[in-house]
């Protein structure tokens, strides 16, 4: 093994053990969440159903919400191991391992210490957000790869400006608009043009200007060579949305997720748990601020959320990408603490203690009620759980920052491992397989099989279905159509307190909060002959 590669391996050894044991959990017992993950996976299946490796498809139709990367990556993970769903959880842990690697690289170059690189990738590792999105099928640990990258890219070119350096600046930012288009130059954009405001003098001109403008342009040819093939034959509507949606629409009228503009400020905190506990991540902050890389990095991160809360759309898994600044700042203040450091676990042991109570108590309350869709039994294990963690981080007293550092990311580990326990039974709530293998039999039948509402094309994969399904947005719409067809069966989601007759549907299940039913022709009537006054079918809700 070369000599470079040992010390990498033994100070990322327990980052990297952080993410993968809960990776392998939810690859071995965990259904894929709709409507995100089966959204994703349906469009994989029928790219790869339908030999369109140019065009993602949904339902039948050309989709046009997000760029091929993650679809081209599940299907190659087809390729390699045939048509599975086990090992599809892990091309989003393997990015989120590298980015690991990549914190820890940058953090190298910003400040030559390799105590602060190895507290950044463990600091990231074992933020719970952190931990619990690298392994859901979804595109933001991916791009964060490419975010990083891109970073990397400009601070080894602020140190020497040499053309590798903004080719893989260039890579980096066709690759981010592959997995989730130009939303990437919100991460970049604002550390490479504020590059004034960090770079040394000596070694910032006007050329870095035109340096990153041919590094734009790298990343728009990248993009090229899968736009110009996707636009020639996707079709008009899938060329418009391509060229124009993903460029302006998406980004500055996202109608589907308007908040207000604070509205990332509460879950910032949030999604850095445990570590906005932990006083030495912050308390340097105000002495540190001379420090360029230090700078580098407010910048970076701020730039980030600054833009992102003036886009109209928002969603909290937009600033997972985010989360790299905030270990980056963390280690570097958390290297200059001195002296005791065992009062640091007090806070964060009190944290597990109070959500471990929270749970207990919960459990108890109106017999439960509050906690209907869980086994209560394993939400107390997770509580007793939670409650031994704070104990334990209570007892131990760390005598150095780097033994305090390790102790808290385990506790995270423990933290996310008792969460999976607890949560087991609601989590089986999400799991479609029963319904989708119904509605494949239906369709093999000769059946059409019909969606009220938006169908975010969550049955495919779980289903291997081959066949669209029928989207019918409102009651006239249904009712209409089940005057002209015979053959048909209806698929809406039913509050879990009405009662269906068995001669009413061909399948139900409980799904969320609500219950999945899939019904006859003559259930269909029933459906439709309920009060006038009831609500239009309910249906999953849009997350992208």
């Amino acid at each position: 093994m070369p000599q470079a590669i040992r010390p990498l391996i033994k100070e990322l050894g327990l980052p990297f053990a952080i993410l993968v044991i809960p990776g392998i959990v939810l690859a071995l017992l965990l259904p894929y969440f709709p409507v995100d993950e089966t959204r994703y996976l349906g469009v994989a299946w029928e790219m790869w159903n339908n030999h369109s490796f140019i065009v993602p498809l949904q339902n039948g139709l050309p989709y046009s919400h997000k760029p091929p990367l993650l679809f081209w990556l599940l299907n190659l993970d087809w390729l390699l191991f045939g048509v599975n769903e086990g090992t599809l959880r892990f091309i989003p842990l393997i990015f989120s391992l590298i980015n690991l690697t990549l914190v820890y690289r940058i953090a190298l170059k910003l400040w030559d210490d390799r105590q602060v690189a190895r507290y950044a990738a463990l600091i990231l590792a074992s933020m719970l957000s952190y931990l619990l999105w690298s392994s859901v099928i979804m595109f933001d640990v991916i791009l964060a790869f490419w975010v990083l990258l891109a970073v990397l890219a400009v601070v080894c070119a602020a140190r020497e400006h040499r053309l590798a350096w903004y080719l893989q600046l260039g890579v980096a930012i066709g690759g981010g608009i592959l997995t989730k288009g130009p939303v990437v130059l919100v991460y970049v954009l604002p550390v490479a043009l504020l590059g004034f405001l960090w770079v040394p003098k000596e070694r910032f001109s006007g050329k870095w200007y035109a340096w990153l403008g041919l590094s734009i342009l790298i990343g728009i040819g990248v993009v090229l060579f899968w736009l110009v093939p996707a636009a020639l034959t996707g079709g008009e509507t899938y060329r418009r949305a391509i060229l124009w949606g993903q460029t302006v629409h998406r980004m500055t009228n996202s109608f589907a997720h308007k908040r207000p503009i604070w509205w990332y400020l509460p879950w910032i905190p949030t999604l850095l748990l445990p570590w906005p506990l932990f006083p030495p991540a912050w308390r340097a902050w105000k002495r540190l601020s001379g420090d360029p890389g230090f700078r580098m990095l407010l910048i970076w991160g701020g730039g980030s959320l600054v833009i992102f809360s003036l886009l109209s759309g928002k969603q909290v898994h937009y600033l997972i990408p985010v989360l790299p600044t905030f270990s980056l700042l963390m280690a570097r203040s958390v290297a200059e603490e001195q002296g005791d450091v065992a009062r640091f676990r007090f806070p964060i042991a009190g944290l597990y203690l109070f959500l471990g109570a929270g749970l207990i108590t919960a459990s108890l309350l109106k017999h439960g009620k509050l906690l209907k869709y869980f086994d209560l039994m394993e939400i107390r294990i997770a509580a007793a759980g939670l409650v031994v963690l704070g104990a334990v981080l209570l007892l131990l007293r760390p005598r150095t920052m780097a033994a305090l550092i390790n102790q808290v990311a385990v506790a995270s580990l423990a933290c996310c491992v008792l969460v999976l326990v607890g949560g087991n039974t609601m989590f089986q709530r999400y799991d479609l397989h029963p319904i989708a293998a119904a509605v494949r039999q239906k369709q093999a039948e000769g059946y059409q099989v019909l969606h009220a509402g938006k169908y975010h094309g969550q049955f495919h994969f779980m289903g291997r279905l081959s066949q669209p399904l029928v989207e019918l947005p409102s009651r006239d719409k249904i009712r209409a159509y089940a005057a002209d067809h015979d053959k048909i069966a209806l698929i809406t989601y039913e509050k879990d307190t009405v009662s269906i007759a068995p001669k009413d549907y061909y399948f139900l299940q409980p799904f969320r909060n609500r219950q999945a039913v899939m019904w006859t022709r003559d259930g269909i009537a029933t459906f439709l002959g309920e009060s006038p006054d009831k609500k239009e079918p309910a249906e999953a809700p849009d997350s992208e």
